[in-house]
């Protein structure tokens, strides 16, 4: 991603929030910034988050008064880029970094550029490194020229291409770009018919389904085609929230209310106040979190952790499980009451092995996604593939079928030894073999050992063999580099796909291959 990427993306992108992701990720590469993001102005005063690099995905759509704020509301009322040197003002974003604790260093290098169109603020673009000297490279010039990138794509639509717009409400069953899950089958047009008639209501949808089915996608599709499609859509995995949090999260909490509360912190639904709150695995909240998930339905009032008074918030609740409700309510484990404020209008995502007939057009969209993300021409399947994806059985359902298309992308790359860029790539039978048997035949074929069973004895052998043993510092590095070799290779030095193999962000991908030695170090931008 360069900074002309970025520009031609003005003029290519048809949604503003994809305009704005690709002007940070050019930044991101010219700069030692480990969070980035563009606040949008909103009518009432406040600025939220439209778009960021670094930060919890929680923070996306999260909403600041810059009066509550002193560096925000320095920013907006700057003519330029400000640098914040004070360690005494608290940064808006401590809490949100990623990372183990999330919390910001005091002393860090922050930085902030009004965007304005018109004369009238549209936003703030920051910038934020914990090496208190991360930002030095930037000049000021260059951040003006990324601020007015920013700018003139707040001017964008956050929604669709207006005459998609149009297209969507003379047909509002059908979202523009396509049905929220691809198939022909007679349960997704059911789906589709109940999202079209749900979509507008402001009433709580519960998805039901086994993991992977796509329940995301439902609460995505609810969210995009609803009077609230240009406010935030909050999604919380409500399954990896420590139970001790979990209150603190979804509802917020004031300084000091337990231990590690060193500031304010706004939770989940008021980050979806005016949109929707996407609660996923809702069948692992604490009895405790249900009292007040059940006041803020009904009441449309939350209690942020240590406050007397309520707050009102206003948020459509869309909530997903793959566990069966009724039964948690017979076994004590679920609110009744909540259960039936929620079981308004259930949508039942069918498994995969019930709707084969959907497997050929969500490959298809799967092959797309990842040719426009490797910079492919085009990826395509044979028959015999297509047929034998059909035949599978996938038990982790449209999720196990989306890595197992990937996986057959990365095995005809290192087959043909090329990269994907501007190549099709035509994916064979074998390249969509289960994994089972591609890893048991190479094991078979190199004669690798297996490992031992719990429980049983592994036999070292008789015969002692003389091979030196080294530190094992030295030998986790040298697996660690050997890894991210494989990893850049096979996705044709792709960072994102790269960091996807090896199961990390992006960004931590890349910036562990600098330290390795895999890529070169970026550099500042020289004019």
């Amino acid at each position: 991603m360069t900074l002309l990427d970025a520009v031609l993306s003005l003029s290519e992108a048809t949604a503003r929030d994809e305009v704005l992701q690709r002007i940070l990720r050019a930044l991101a590469e010219v700069t030692a910034a480990d969070a980035l993001s563009v606040l949008a102005a909103a009518e009432d005063g406040s600025v939220g988050v439209a778009a960021q690099i670094g930060l919890s995905p929680a923070a996306l759509g999260i909403s600041f008064r810059p009066a509550e704020h002193p560096r925000l509301r320095r920013a907006t009322l700057a003519d330029g880029p400000i640098r914040f040197l004070d360690p005494s003002e608290p940064d808006p974003y401590s809490g949100w970094l990623l990372g183990s604790a999330g919390e910001i260093h005091p002393i860090h290098a922050c930085m902030a550029v009004p965007l304005r169109v018109q004369g009238r603020l549209a936003g703030l673009l920051t910038l934020d490194a914990c090496d208190p000297h991360g930002l030095r490279g930037l000049r000021d010039e260059d951040a003006r020229v990324f601020a007015g990138l920013c700018a003139g794509a707040l001017r964008l639509d956050a929604g669709p291409a207006p005459a998609l717009a149009t297209e969507a409400r003379r047909a509002p069953g059908r979202a523009p770009g396509g049905p929220a899950l691809p198939g022909r089958s007679a349960a997704m047009q059911r789906i589709e018919r109940e999202i079209a008639a749900l979509a507008p209501l402001p009433v709580p949808v519960l998805v039901t389904g086994e993991t992977g089915v796509g329940k995301e996608l439902v609460a995505r599709a609810l969210h995009e085609r609803s009077p609230r499609a240009n406010r935030a859509l909050v999604i919380v995995n409500c399954a990896a929230i420590p139970a001790q949090l979990v209150e603190s999260e979804l509802f917020g909490h004031r300084k000091g209310a337990f231990t590690g509360a060193t500031a304010a912190r706004a939770g989940r639904f008021e980050a979806a106040h005016g949109g929707t709150i996407f609660l996923d695995e809702i069948g692992e909240l604490p009895l405790s979190a249900q009292a007040q998930l059940l006041r803020a339905l009904q009441e449309g009032e939350i209690q942020p952790v240590g406050e007397d008074r309520a707050r009102r918030v206003e948020a459509r609740v869309v909530a997903a499980t793959n566990r069966d409700l009724r039964r948690e309510v017979a076994e004590g484990r679920f609110r009744a009451d909540l259960f039936h404020r929620l079981w308004v209008y259930p949508i039942c995502v069918p498994p995969l092995r019930e709707r084969r007939e959907d497997i050929p057009a969500l490959c298809e969209r799967f092959a797309a996604e990842l040719a426009a993300e490797l910079g492919a021409e085009r990826v395509d399947f044979t028959e015999p593939a297509l047929l034998a994806l059909a035949q599978g059985a996938f038990p982790g359902n449209v999720r196990e079928l989306k890595n197992t298309v990937e996986r057959a992308v990365l095995r005809r790359m290192i087959a043909e030894g090329k990269g994907a860029a501007g190549r099709r790539l035509v994916l064979r039978r074998e390249d969509v073999a289960p994994v089972e048997a591609v890893v048991g035949g190479a094991a078979e074929r190199s004669g690798a050992p297996l490992v031992a069973p719990a429980g049983e004895p592994l036999w070292l052998g008789d015969t002692p063999r003389e091979e030196p043993v080294e530190p094992l510092v030295e030998t986790l590095e040298r697996a660690r580099r050997e890894a991210f070799v494989r990893a850049f290779r096979a996705a044709g030095g792709n960072a994102a796909m790269a960091g996807r193999l090896l199961g990390l962000s992006r960004s931590f991908a890349y910036k562990e291959a600098v330290r390795l030695g895999l890529v070169p170090a970026p550099r500042p931008r020289q004019r």
